[in-house]
């Protein structure tokens, strides 16, 4: 009893989860593909910053009215059934293994700083593959160490960006942000789909809610890590991209594989530029890692609740769920293959989309969470004023991005989200 208490993290892990799962190898590489619309994109940081912030809002008090519970399942089951609350949490777990493959695309992007070879498709994806399968062993080991790790991650991916920052506006280039939209669409187009680009870079808002069982005092933890983490995430977001784009021009880095590390190259040389690859690889590193603990948790959860196969329950003497970790790092493996054909920058851009669209299921659905328990409480009306504030500019904002994220991406996650049905109706039946 005394080991499992122990294993258990608290606040600053918690928070270190929150902003290490947000503050990934995904910050690092969407500066590229959001080069080809130009400065307008910082519009698209700002709105999907503000929005991160008030979904974290509607979570944490959420967490506070349910403490301990597993997260958006319980949240969404409460209000919307079990069947929705499977299919949102199903989406969310997809969501989860495309963010993997993507985020072991991005760590082998800026690996070609010192491997030229890597971008060669044929080397690129089996290391990609094999940074997956290093994490699951890392994760293998328990959430204790998981935490551990991330807390040490967290501080060291936060320092390339700051040094970004610093070099950025000593050499501030303001010529670089004209003209603010370089793409050739209408200004509202552009807006959309860089607000769904950038919106991926804060997926994780929910990062602290879902381990609940796995982290001390999560009545108080929970809600203090959500709201911490996604403000210090949004105020380094918004500095790193401004002092990037004060570096080069749009042109320079939709050209560049590791935009961040190159731009700091420019300044302080090649001794620069690999300071920040290596740093930008850790951050990606530390970020896979704490998706990963996520990856195999709700499965976990979904086989407590008789809705997944007791497979994903069976867990190793650290209480660590090891046939699913096997399982889910299996499917990544397989996410980043059926992307071959693709060079880097495209299999992180259609895979980041298509993790937005699933995850943007589960903020539907959330953000209307707390409106409908209210109503099925009986509240009286005010008690709905704040839950409608946040609630209905989340809502309108989730429809938004579900259009920005193009259609392919929505296509394949209806596709990856319609498997939920048929499994449901198996577990449902087998109970």
């Amino acid at each position: 009893m005394n080991n499992i208490k122990n294993n258990k993290i608290e606040l600053k892990e918690s928070i270190s989860l929150v902003i290490g799962n947000m503050i990934g190898a995904g910050i690092f590489m969407l500066p590229t593909s959001l080069a080809v619309y130009g400065s307008i994109s910082i519009f698209g940081w700002f709105i999907s910053g503000i929005m991160a912030l008030v979904i974290a809002i509607i979570f944490r008090r959420l967490s506070l009215r349910y403490p301990g519970k597993s997260g958006p399942f319980h949240y969404t089951k409460e209000s919307f059934g079990e069947f929705i609350g499977f299919f949102v949490i199903w989406g969310y777990w997809i969501s989860i293994l495309l963010v993997n493959a993507s985020l072991a695309i991005a760590i082998t992007s800026y690996s070609t700083v010192f491997f030229s070879n890597l971008n060669d498709t044929t080397i690129s994806i089996p290391f990609s593959i094999f940074v997956v399968v290093i994490i699951a062993v890392v994760n293998n080991y328990g959430i204790k160490n998981v935490g551990k790790f991330q807390y040490i991650t967290s501080i060291l991916k936060v320092m390339p960006l700051l040094i970004t920052v610093i070099v950025g506006f000593l050499v501030f280039n303001t010529d670089n942000f004209f003209p603010l939209n370089i793409s050739g669409e209408t200004n509202f187009e552009a807006i959309t789909v860089t607000t769904a680009l950038t919106f991926f870079a804060f997926l994780g808002i929910e990062s602290a809610t879902i381990p609940a069982d796995g982290i001390k005092n999560p009545e108080k933890t929970i809600p203090k890590a959500t709201i911490i983490g996604t403000t210090i995430t949004l105020i380094i977001y918004i500095l790193s991209t401004i002092a990037l784009m004060g570096i080069m021009h749009p042109s320079e880095i939709a050209n560049s594989s590791a935009p961040y590390a190159d731009a700091t190259g420019m300044i302080l040389g090649d001794y620069g530029k690999n300071i920040i690859a290596i740093f930008a690889i850790i951050s990606g590193i530390g970020c896979l890692n704490g998706w990963t603990l996520l990856q195999i948790e709700i499965p976990k959860n979904l086989a407590k609740n008789k809705l997944l196969g007791t497979i994903f329950s069976d867990t190793n003497s650290r209480e660590v769920p090891y046939k699913g970790l096997i399982i889910s790092t299996i499917l990544v493996s397989i996410l980043i293959l059926i992307n071959y054909s693709k060079d880097l920058s495209n299999i992180f851009t259609y895979l980041i989309l298509t993790s937005t669209f699933c995850t943007l299921i589960l903020y539907f659905f959330i953000s209307l969470s707390e409106i409908f328990i209210l109503y099925k409480q009986r509240k009286p009306l005010k008690k709905f004023k704040s839950s409608l504030l946040t609630g209905i500019p989340a809502f309108i904002f989730t429809v938004w991005m579900i259009v920005g994220v193009g259609k392919e991406s929505i296509v394949s996650g209806i596709i990856l989200l319609s498997f939920s049905i048929p499994i449901y109706i198996y577990q449902k039946k087998k109970c």
